[in-house]
């Protein structure tokens, strides 16, 4: 009796069977999509003007790293399909520029003082004026002064790193469909981002995800599926 393949070999099956019939359907020379390049582009484009205005700049060498990775990921598993002609570069520059302000949303917490509310008191004594009178310059005038200690309220954290790791033992315990391990990492990193969430401007943000999603969806081999007529 013939083994029955297991789900990962059938999903494995359909995955280059849609690919074979991508490549029959989407010929060389014909257009590949019931949308025009110019309406992902430009979605793209007003998508990345409102995640600046939101999330601000990229400040980690990470978010770089992770969204090359992510964009190339993207491209080889077929999952965005490069649109035809003269826009195809500038739309994989415009999609590497959206995944480097998603992963600003994700991992930009950047470096921060945790302690810097860590401050003791001290008695300052001031100084009397040139024309103080002599019981002024007698008895000096004190006062207590919170001041902050180096060691402790200058202390530094990389909340980008600290994101990071929670962020890749997410994905590693998705990957391996571990899924206790992977709530519990996922709710520590939105547990630890939120001070950071806080700093951002959410109007602005909502909509670079709701734009930057419908522009990313009509590059997808579902919204390119077939030609009308």
């Amino acid at each position: 009796m013939e083994a029955v393949p297991d789900k990962e070999v059938i999903e494995q099956r359909v995955l280059r069977l849609e690919e074979r019939l991508d490549l029959l359907e989407f010929g060389p020379g014909r257009e590949r999509g019931i949308f025009h390049p110019g309406w992902a582009f430009g979605l793209g484009a007003a998508a990345l003007v409102f995640g600046f205005l939101g999330l601000g700049l990229p400040q980690h060498y990470y978010q770089f790293l992770f969204a090359g990775l992510l964009l190339l990921l993207l491209y080889h598993r077929s999952f965005l399909i490069s649109p035809p002609g003269h826009w195809r570069w500038p739309q994989v520059a415009l999609n590497f520029l959206l995944l480097l302000l998603l992963f600003k949303l994700l991992i930009g917490g950047g470096m921060t003082h945790p302690l810097s509310w860590f401050k003791l008191p001290a008695i300052v004594k001031g100084t009397p004026a040139g024309d103080a009178s002599w019981y002024d310059k007698l008895v000096p005038e004190l006062s207590i002064q919170w001041k902050a200690l180096p060691a402790v309220s200058g202390w530094a954290v990389d909340y980008t790193k600290i994101q990071t790791l929670l962020l890749i033992a997410t994905l590693a315990g998705a990957l391996f469909r571990f899924e206790p391990f992977t709530s519990i990492t996922a709710l520590a990193l939105i547990i630890v981002s939120i001070p950071r969430y806080l700093e951002f401007t959410w109007d602005w943000v909502v909509l670079f995800l709701v734009i930057g999603s419908i522009s990313v969806y009509m590059q997808t081999r579902v919204s390119m599926s077939r030609q009308p007529g």
